[in-house]
């Protein structure tokens, strides 16, 4: 009977302390439901003149907060010279300033003859649901009604020249409203960022600050190429930040009243429960905002009033969660494309001219439905049933010309993709000349550098590696995190990743990470968990499956070729890049230059192997010394080289599936090297493939018609 009351009482505190956590989470720190934070109207007083003369207060700020300030957050880099709040202590003015729909910034140049960065920044909010937030022409109020001079007259006139009645019109004016106005006219050059889990739209968020960087430096690389593109010097860049509630729980205030320690770990703590509910939240949203994306893609494809082109791109990029709204939005597009596709012609973007996928918290199974649909159409491999010819030919199902539409990145954790096998180790010491000799020389080059990522950690993205799963209800990937921490607390190499010789734990440390070891064991082996690894592992986190057969350096076909394509490398080792904050970004020590015809060039590198394994290091000599014939910020490379696994896509294949090593992007938030930025920017703004589908041609694609609605 007592066993029976402890175990009652034991329930019912469980109860009440979930019931608890759930009420602080969703009634105490929970974050307004419906608000908008960038919802006041171009036309209001500080807004239009802001538009008109541009702000330099956050760079000017900044420059002065950089001064003895720290750049270290968390493990990362933290950009002290990016600040709205810095800028409101200043003068609390800038907090109604900062709620424009539309701001334009400014970055100032130190130097008498140095060039300021210009951009513009723009907003689209939703709310759960989708619904998009009205614009408001006070700043202490929400007056719908009163909505902007010039927009209200736009629409007046379009509904006078189709003969509808204007007369009492009180049109209800929305962010995009706004965006499609801006937009109408001179030469673009594009950037939407869509945020993930715990952001929003608030001033002072650091994912905006991320944005405005992003634009900067856009702003930056287009100064660069204006000396040998004249479009160049007359586009405009404008920055849309893509708002939802990605931020469940109220962590600035709680940092705020707690300070950063205190306040900082509670918040994580609460915030980590949020993850059930605002994932599927991402993915209400996202028709909404894939419609107001094609909306302003459609305004950008119109030709100028006198008929002529009008040289716009797009760049669409997702981050975390917000990358798995695009995934979501575009699944059905992206398949509709491929079924339609035609052999030998270039499949058109899906939207804009890129999308751009940073660390998505989205499913394997969204991007592997998308290969399954190209590998249904061609052959890959000769077998005993399909003939070598036929693989020949299916090479040119995409054209050499033939850019990336969609691309994921994802910082990854190891070299090679799938691990190492016992075996392996003892054919990568062999010294013999079997044919493999300089494969297994550059393979024991890429261990040692995993081996110091190792020793000092490893910049992976944890949380769509472990944590996903995690919630998932698949926790092999967190029995493995659990193995490489009591790894690391004992000096030895986590299994699978490294062949240095074992090092036996001290029976202290033996003693202190058993209880490690042992959840490691109970989660690994725990029953009922999801085995799907495409529906529990993430996109960039499941890698195709190695072959039986084979060694590293023999590229074996996989029997499950699905997932990981590609991989990104930095060109320099972790660390030795520096980061380069907002403020000094007119100034700094920045190359971006023109990277025209890399990608065709490293295909045709590997012509006898139908461009298999083309690297952006490794290119076909150039016809010219052309001063536009560069290499692209970062190291891309196709397939999983010296993995024994052989390419699961077509050299020339639209959909890029990328891991990352730590020295191009790491961690789960550490996308701000100038080198990643400008490797992403180039794919658009370059012309890698000597042809850039033009947005019009590309909005007039088969199955594209109607204003730029999806297929």
């Amino acid at each position: 009977m007592r066993v029976l009351r402890a175990a009652m009482a034991v329930t019912v505190g469980a109860a009440i302390l979930v019931l608890g956590v759930l009420f602080v989470n969703y009634v105490v720190l929970s974050t307004p439901k419906a608000r908008a934070y960038r919802d006041l109207d171009p036309s209001v007083p500080e807004c239009r003149d802001g538009l008109a003369q541009g702000w330099t207060v956050l760079a000017e700020t900044g420059r002065r907060r950089l001064v003895g300030a720290s750049m270290v957050d968390d493990g990362g880099w933290a950009d002290a010279s990016n600040d709205e709040n810095a800028a409101i202590a200043s003068d609390p003015r800038w907090r109604t300033r900062f709620r424009c729909a539309l701001q334009r910034h400014i970055v100032t140049s130190e130097r008498p003859d140095g060039k300021p960065l210009d951009y513009t920044l723009g907003f689209l909010e939703f709310q759960e649901d989708g619904e998009p937030y009205a614009l408001v022409s006070r700043s202490g109020g929400s007056d719908v009604a009163n909505t902007s001079a010039m927009l209200r007259h736009a629409m007046e006139s379009q509904m006078r020249a189709s003969g509808a009645a204007a007369s009492g019109v009180r049109p209800v004016i929305t962010q995009l409203d706004a965006l499609r106005q801006h937009l109408s006219t001179g030469t673009n050059y594009v950037l939407v960022f869509v945020h993930g889990w715990r952001h929003d739209a608030r001033i002072g968020d650091g994912n905006i600050a991320d944005l405005r960087l992003y634009a900067a430096h856009a702003a930056r690389f287009l100064q660069q190429r204006c000396s040998t593109n004249p479009r160049a010097c007359d586009t405009k860049v404008t920055a849309i930040y893509v708002g939802w509630r990605g931020a469940r729980v109220d962590e600035r205030g709680l940092r705020d009243l707690f300070g950063d320690a205190v306040g900082g770990f509670f918040g994580q703590v609460s915030a980590a429960a949020t993850l059930f509910d605002r994932k599927p939240v991402s993915e209400a949203i996202a028709p909404a905002a894939i419609s107001a994306l094609r909306s302003i893609e459609s305004v950008l494809a119109a030709p100028r009033p006198d008929g002529g082109e009008r040289d716009n791109r797009l760049i669409v990029a997702g981050h975390s969660l917000g990358g798995n709204m695009l995934a979501t939005g575009l699944k059905d597009d992206v398949l509709k494309a491929v079924r339609r596709h035609r052999f030998g012609e270039t499949l058109p973007p899906v939207l804009g001219n890129l999308v751009v996928l940073i660390n998505p918290a989205a499913e394997a199974s969204k991007w592997t439905a998308i290969q399954r649909a190209v590998w249904e159409r061609i052959a890959l491999h000769a077998d005993e049933h399909t003939p070598a010819a036929e693989v020949a030919r299916d090479a040119g199902y995409f054209p050499p010309e033939q850019r990336p539409v969609l691309v994921s990145v994802t910082a990854a954790l190891a070299f090679p993709a799938g691990g190492l096998r016992p075996g392996d180790c003892a054919w990568i010491g062999l010294d013999v000349d079997d044919g493999f000799l300089a494969a297994r020389q550059r393979i024991r080059q890429r261990l040692a550098g995993t081996d110091a990522m190792f020793s000092s950690g490893v910049d992976y993205d944890w949380a769509t590696h472990d944590l996903f799963p995690t919630f998932k209800l698949d926790f092999r990937p967190a029995a493995g995190y659990l193995d490489r921490a009591a790894a690391r607390f004992e000096g030895r190499r986590p299994r699978g990743m490294s062949c240095a010789p074992p090092k036996a734990a001290g029976a202290l440390d033996a003693l202190l990470t058993l209880p490690l070891r042992a959840l490691a064991t109970v989660a690994e082996t725990f029953p009922f968990q999801v085995s799907q690894r495409e529906e529990s592992h993430t996109i960039g986190n499941l890698d195709p499956s190695r072959p039986a057969a084979g060694v590293l350096a023999d590229a074996q076909p996989s029997a499950a070729p699905f997932g990981t394509t590609h991989e990104l490398l930095g060109l320099r080792d972790a660390g030795a890049e520096g980061h380069h904050p907002y403020a000094t970004l007119a100034d700094a020590a920045i190359d971006c230059p023109r990277s025209d015809r890399w990608l065709t060039r490293g295909r045709a590198r590997r012509k006898e192997l139908s461009g298999l394994f083309w690297d952006s290091e490794d290119l076909a000599p150039a016809e010219s010394a052309d001063p536009k014939l560069g290499r692209p910020a970062a190291r891309f490379v196709h397939g999983l080289n010296l993995t024994g696994i052989a390419p699961i896509t077509l050299a020339n294949d639209p959909f890029w599936n990328m891991r990352a090593f730590d020295n191009a992007l790491s961690r789960h938030d550490g996308y701000r090297l100038s080198s990643f930025i400008c490797a992403m920017n180039q794919l658009v703004m370059d012309d890698i493939t000597e042809n850039v589908p033009r947005m019009i041609d590309r909005m007039a694609a088969p199955g594209r018609q109607g204003a730029g609605m999806g297929p």
